[in-house]
């Protein structure tokens, strides 16, 4: 299947999970992601804030836990400047105003800027992602623009769903993923799963 159809498929499934499912689906993640991930050794790590009325991934699970249990890690979240595409980094405090931009995505407003160099570990939304390591997004690519410019970054992608076989119109230049946690259990690029 294309993106364009992978997304589709995907979209209506991750729609049709109720609140209780996807608050499950939410910890399982959270906790496969501190049971594979050592974080004593990192200094920062990059998490997309979620849109609950879509059905993300409640990534605050994993941001209140790094506050509390992991205070030497600075955890970052990103604005995208809306007509390009681009986004930049900022450090995210529990005194951060989060607020939604235009495509409701929830932003911080009074955060310091964060130099993306000195990332380690960014976790990645996505719709579903094949055994390749290939993501499919909501086609905006404002990930692929901001994951593209930092190889040396740890790329961990969150997903309700299990790898499909391939996605067929994945190009070279897409940059993979190098895990993907879903909530049963965790896939690493160049493993055999």
């Amino acid at each position: 299947m294309t993106k364009q159809q992978l997304r589709q498929h995907f979209l209506i499934q991750r729609n049709q999970l109720t609140s209780q499912e996807l608050a499950a689906h939410s910890h399982a993640i959270a906790e496969q992601f501190f049971t594979h991930f050592s974080l004593n050794n990192l200094h920062s790590i990059h998490l997309f804030l979620p849109i609950l009325s879509q059905n993300e991934i409640n990534t605050w699970l994993i941001i209140h836990k790094i506050w509390q249990v992991y205070p030497h890690i600075t955890v970052v979240t990103s604005k995208t400047e809306l007509t390009t595409g681009i986004m930049s980094s900022y450090i995210l405090t529990p005194d951060t105003q989060i607020v939604e931009n235009r495509w409701h995505i929830p932003e911080p407003m009074n955060a310091l800027p964060f130099a993306d160099a000195d990332l380690n570990m960014i976790l990645v939304p996505l719709i579903c992602f094949d055994k390749q390591g290939d993501r499919v997004g909501y086609g905006k690519g404002c990930y692929d623009k901001f994951l593209a410019c930092r190889s040396n970054l740890i790329k961990v992608g969150l997903s309700l769903f299990a790898p499909v076989e391939i996605i067929n119109d994945a190009q070279p230049f897409d940059i993979k993923l190098d895990f993907c946690i879903m909530p049963q259990t965790v896939w690493q690029k160049d493993k055999k799963q």
